[in-house]
């Protein structure tokens, strides 16, 4: 972790920021190793950092032995805002520019800081921290294996669960609790299973509508290990599907191999979405394809980096992790069937973490 601190206070020192508020908690557990609830880090251009949270968390911090000095606060007497705006007065009486990431921080926790520090600037942060985080570490994509091995036990149970009459709670709740069995800490994302209409959605979070005969299941759930999050989708039918469904259904798992194969180092992301495109469109489902089709996976599903996109200029280098589709050809007639893997960019190719099939329904 030590490492990590240092190479962005490095950055800091190159845009001439004297202290970084770092929020969101993948980003916390990123620099520090651990990010209880209601935490936050101080990094200090010039100075140690400084994780601040809940003053009952704050000796569990110690015992695990953290490179770093763990303040608590208490609430509701104090706020982590009021708590960080005191801590920065300690070092710097007025600091002139403070790293923000404002696509988390609160407008009341600004406001906090900005009347401490009315002669600040403020920064944005976030596409450093994303940037660095996009490029794992061997341990990482170890954890993140690991993830993906425990997703597949979930998708096998939630698969074996699909039936007529079986609500997508069921399903879930299945797949839910084969994960923890198998040493998940919980779920990566609110399971989505969606069946029927429901999987045209864009987020269909599991529901209590109850499966039909002759329904398309979408299931998409992950795992946590160490923090790390898997990402896997596979989509089911109850009954015979039509042919115009088993053909997209092959023509979408090709699409996916064909982005994948292009995951080399020095690739655009671009590059991923139009390989895609390229055989969705020898079927002409290519129009109804969205502009975003995969993104970056780590201690969070979904990162925003790197992002596989039309026209994405965000270049793939060794050690990132990439899960897609994400979404799909949306075309009612098909009911939104999908398919996701995550997969490692190595020096040469790609490495996939998932194994396990996507029925093809021949």
């Amino acid at each position: 972790m030590k490492g990590r601190i240092e190479r962005f206070k490095e950055w800091m020192e190159g845009q001439g920021i004297d202290v970084s508020i770092v929020l969101k908690p993948q980003d916390v557990a990123y620099l520090s190793g651990w990010a209880p609830v209601c935490s936050g880090l101080l990094v200090f251009r010039e100075a140690p950092p400084v994780e601040v949270c809940i003053w009952l968390d704050a000796p569990a911090g110690k015992r695990n032995r953290l490179p770093l000095r763990m303040v608590g606060y208490r609430f509701p007497e104090s706020s982590m805002a009021e708590k960080m705006a005191e801590l920065i007065r300690e070092r710097l009486a007025s600091p002139r520019v403070i790293g923000i990431e404002k696509d988390f921080m609160t407008l009341r926790f600004w406001e906090t800081i900005q009347k401490a520090f009315p002669k600040a600037s403020f920064v944005p942060i976030t596409r450093t921290l994303d940037e660095m985080r996009a490029i794992k570490t061997p341990e990482e994509l170890r954890c993140l294996k690991k993830a993906t091995l425990m997703a597949e036990v979930g998708m096998k149970a939630a698969l074996a669960s699909v039936r007529p009459g079986a609500t997508e709670i069921d399903i879930a709740s299945e797949a839910e609790y084969a994960m923890r069995r198998a040493g998940s800490e919980g779920v990566a994302f609110g399971t989505l299973v969606a069946s029927g209409p429901r999987a045209l959605l864009a987020h269909p979070y599991a529901s209590s509508r109850r499966i039909g005969r002759k329904d398309v299941v979408v299931i998409d759930l992950g795992a946590k290990y160490r923090g790390y999050s898997s990402d896997l989708c596979r989509t089911a039918f109850t009954g015979e599907p039509s042919r115009k469904q088993k053909e997209f259904l092959k023509i979408l798992l090709q699409a996916q191999e064909a982005a994948f194969r292009a995951a080399r180092p020095g690739v655009k992301t671009e590059v991923l979405y139009e390989e895609a495109r390229k055989v969705l469109a020898g079927r002409g489902y290519d129009r109804y394809l969205p502009d975003d089709i995969g993104y970056g996976s780590g201690l969070r599903q979904s990162e925003f980096f790197p992002v596989v996109l039309k026209g994405g200029q965000d270049v793939l280098q060794p050690g990132m992790v990439i899960a897609l589709f994400q979404t799909t050809a949306y075309l009612r007639e098909l009911g939104g069937i999908r398919v996701e893997d995550q997969i490692v960019v190595g020096e040469r190719g790609y490495r996939r973490l998932s194994t396990l099939p996507q029925p093809v329904y021949d």
